[in-house]
């Protein structure tokens, strides 16, 4: 595995990164882990086992849809329940949207919100209220943030708590999770990848959530907000591959993983981007068509081939450089060249 690392430190070295964490888990064990470059391009510390990484769009995954196929499991939520079931007061055009359609971004919701700004004020769920359709609810994959918001505006209506209580009892805490969470605090958590450069306060941004819609809502929402390390990422790639330990029974993890937009020329899951299309994904030539994983915009990604057993977690604050990086060029690279290596193990 020694050609990865040098891929890596190449990538730190050109300044293409500042620092990333890498972890592969083959057959039910993390068989390769590295943790290269720092936390910032100036005075950072270096990336460790125990930097965490605003996840951003991971947290859709990692968060929100645990979250729902746990209530979809114990039976007070279903795939074709309507939305407006749960909010009297949703206007009609967004009644009839189903939850199975927040979860494959076919709600016809717009993507974002046309102003973001870190001092927005975001008024919910009366902001959803207001935006319009692009699309009739099930004819098009747009994703959408948007969608996932409402999931986790709906996940505490449901659980009668706030969403980051919820998912740390009912997810992080029984796989193990211990340094996975929402608003992470500094001195508990003295090692974080920072992001992106914030005009408003003159400093880069460490500790606070990237996303501006996620940085209104106080630090956690269904769409982003959640910190966590590489290694527990790896405990919540095993619950999904071997189910180890037993988190989501089979048929919902069936469920999530299964194509549920080819009638609208997609292929989303539950949640999950589905590598069935042919077009080169962030996972690269060489992931089974089974495979499925996300990305987030701060530059972190996990992609799972249950054929081959294998989950690859890559952490990674490109946006640390600003929003011109080259990630989504380099990702790819990486993950054939982790199942290149693969193949000589």
């Amino acid at each position: 595995m020694k050609a990865i690392e040098t891929l890596l430190q190449s990538w730190i070295d050109e300044k293409l990164l500042p620092g990333a964490a890498l972890r592969i888990v083959r057959e039910g064990r993390t068989c390769f882990s590295l943790d290269v470059g720092a936390t910032s391009v100036a005075c950072g510390q270096p990336i460790t086992k125990d930097t965490l990484f605003d996840l951003a769009s991971l947290t859709k995954v990692t968060a929100t849809l645990p979250a729902v196929l746990l209530l979809m499991q114990e039976g007070k939520l279903a795939a074709d329940d309507r939305i407006g079931a749960f909010f009297a007061d949703c206007p009609a055009d967004k009644a009839e949207i189903t939850i199975g359609q927040l979860l494959t971004h076919t709600s016809g919701l717009p993507a974002d919100l046309e102003v973001r700004s870190r001092n927005s004020d975001i008024d919910l769920p009366g902001l959803l209220y207001r935006q319009p359709l692009l699309y009739k609810p099930g004819e098009q994959v747009v994703y959408s943030d948007l969608g996932m918001i409402w999931l986790g505006l709906l996940i505490e209506k449901l659980a009668e708590k706030p969403l980051d209580e919820f998912v740390t009892q009912r997810v992080f805490a029984p796989l193990k999770m211990e340094r996975t969470c929402f608003r992470p605090s500094a001195s508990c958590f003295p090692n974080i990848a920072q992001t992106e450069y914030c005009s408003l306060t003159d400093a880069y941004i460490c500790g606070e959530v990237h996303d501006e819609k996620a940085f209104a809502m106080g630090g956690v929402a269904g769409h982003a907000g959640l910190f966590s390390t590489a290694d527990d990422l790896c405990l919540y790639a095993k619950s999904w591959l071997y189910a180890d330990p037993p988190l989501l029974a089979k048929q919902w993890r069936d469920q999530a993983v299964r194509n549920h937009t080819a009638h609208a020329n997609g292929s989303r899951g539950y949640g999950w981007e589905l590598n069935q299309t042919g077009t080169l994904l962030s996972c690269g030539q060489n992931f089974h068509s089974t495979s499925y994983g996300h990305t987030g915009f701060t530059g972190t990604s996990i992609w799972l081939d249950p054929v081959r057993e294998l989950a690859v977690i890559f952490l990674t604050n490109a946006v640390h450089l600003g929003r011109n990086h080259q990630l989504r060029q380099l990702r790819p690279i990486l993950h054939d060249a982790v199942t290149t290596a693969l193949q000589t193990v």
